[in-house]
């Protein structure tokens, strides 16, 4: 296998590790997934978040109200500029809030626009930002 690919494998496995991360609240792999200095932002919000640190307290506190969630990514697009890359893919998201009126679920589907750079502990982002395209079902499922 040739390093381009070797490369765009792991640049996924980084993409596929983030969704499994929030899908098991598993902030150490989350964690493991961010350079120290990256950012992420919601697109449309205004909402931009610096700092593995602060991005690990943005993203538990967030999914913190979910009885569950389920994260799948698909049409993964990557570019390698030798140890920087860049990497965009769709995502579908059902999240799950257990009794509320009006609906238990929400489903929303987009992207995720990533920055990376390669480290002695392999690629991480440094930068990602979420643009959701479309949701059906109950809002105040991700209400606070």
């Amino acid at each position: 296998m040739s390093e381009e690919y070797r490369d765009r494998a792991a640049i996924v496995d980084v993409a596929v590790a983030y969704a499994t991360a929030l899908d098991t609240r598993d902030w150490t792999l989350l964690g493991s997934v961010f350079a120290e200095d990256a950012s992420w932002a919601y697109s449309g919000s205004g909402e931009q978040v610096r700092g593995r640190d602060a991005i690990l307290a943005r993203l538990s506190a967030g999914m913190g109200h979910y009885d569950a969630t389920h994260h799948l990514n698909g049409n993964h697009v990557v570019v390698v500029h030798g140890d920087e890359a860049e990497h965009t893919c769709y995502f579908q998201a059902q999240h799950v809030r257990r009794g509320l009126p009006g609906g238990e679920n929400l489903l929303a589907g987009g992207r995720y626009e990533d920055r990376l750079r390669r480290t002695p502990d392999g690629w991480r982002i440094t930068h990602r930002e979420v643009t959701k395209v479309w949701s059906e079902g109950n809002p105040a499922v991700s209400s606070s």
